[in-house]
């Protein structure tokens, strides 16, 4: 099963809030810290932290980070900024198979001109799909990849955002629990 999004991007000269919705608790270090002034794994940690308390909020166990996905999902990061282009690319899946993770089901997000940890979860979270994938019953394991800069030509603002979502072949899904993707976004 594969899950295919539309691209996020923040509206050019935005502004973009760091509120905190209601279903975030603030516990997570340096989620409002920008991208430009912390490093990739602080970043990772704080994106998963912030899904995985939305994900707590609705009732859903957690993620685990994975190095595999968190592979995946930087090189795409990666590519993105380097070749101005703001795309899910041909086939999302065949990066998280060649980065050796074996699936049964798949999906991504990506965003850009999104500058903190908690900017980039709370636009996720106000779009339908994104949101899905956050609170999918079906996933255990996620990576996270982000890189300093936007993607040329589709935001003004630092940085790119990339999560690929990932049940491991042979594992059950860890919840049965589809209300709270069905109620996306939020």
């Amino acid at each position: 099963m594969l899950f295919v999004l539309p691209a996020l991007a923040a509206p050019a000269g935005a502004r973009i809030p760091n509120a905190v919705s209601a279903h975030q608790a603030r516990g997570c270090p340096n989620a409002n810290r920008p991208a430009t002034r912390s490093t990739i794994p602080a970043m990772r940690a704080a994106v998963v932290c912030l899904i995985n308390e939305e994900r707590a909020a609705h009732g859903l166990p957690g993620l685990r980070a994975d190095d595999r996905l968190n592979n995946s999902a930087q090189s795409w990061s990666n590519k993105m900024v380097a070749t101005h282009s703001f795309t899910h690319g041909t086939n999302f899946a065949a990066r998280i198979s060649a980065a050796g993770f074996k699936w049964s089901s798949a999906g991504e997000n990506i965003a850009t001109g999104f500058m903190t940890p908690r900017q980039v979860v709370n636009g996720w979270m106000a779009s339908t799909g994104h949101c899905e994938n956050i609170l999918s019953p079906t996933y255990r394991d996620v990576g996270t990849g982000v890189n300093r800069h936007a993607v040329g030509g589709y935001a003004t603002g630092p940085a790119t955002w990339t999560q690929d979502f990932a049940l491991p072949m042979g594992r059950s899904a860890p919840s049965r629990s589809v209300g709270p993707m069905d109620r996306c976004p939020y």
